[in-house]
């Protein structure tokens, strides 16, 4: 078993108990949802997003001595291009909201695999160019959110 697949492990089951087992956890799905309720609601709001800050710029440090390790260098003018669309992607595609408040690390996991098939099957398909590939995704991420207003307004 790979060793970046058993870290992905360790951190998606940690993310689960943090987001569903700790007090913090309830309090960022809060201000996810509503920033100005949660305020009232006495949650503090200011150190909870710090602390969300601090946990994601630790993930993304992992993320990148695990990118350095897997290419061999790092080069920061040309490496890391266009992977915050590939995030976003995936949590669109795994059914978070852009509004906050909604998903699940499962639906994350399997949006990110989402991604990766269809970033492979852009290679594959030879009469599409490599470089339409983020206009591809873009889209992807603009029928998402089309696809997730609609179902919201129709809910309401």
């Amino acid at each position: 078993m790979p060793i970046p697949l058993v870290i992905l492990i360790l951190v998606a089951l940690g993310s689960g108990f943090l987001f569903r087992k700790t007090v913090w956890g309830r309090h960022l799905l809060a201000i996810g949802s509503n920033e100005t309720a949660a305020r009232h609601c006495g949650i503090d709001v200011d150190r909870v997003k710090t602390g969300a800050y601090l946990l994601c710029g630790f993930l993304a440090g992992l993320a990148g001595l695990l990118f350095v390790l897997d290419t061999g260098t790092a080069q920061p003018s040309n490496f890391g291009n266009f992977y915050e669309l590939y995030a976003i992607a995936a949590a669109v595609l795994g059914g978070c909201s852009l509004r906050g408040g909604e998903g699940t690390i499962l639906g994350v996991l399997i949006g990110a695999t989402l991604v990766q098939v269809i970033r492979n099957s852009i290679v594959l398909i030879d009469p599409i160019p490599d470089s339409i590939e983020f206009a591809v995704i873009g889209g992807i991420i603009l029928l998402a959110v089309i696809a997730d207003e609609t179902i919201r307004r129709r809910s309401a």
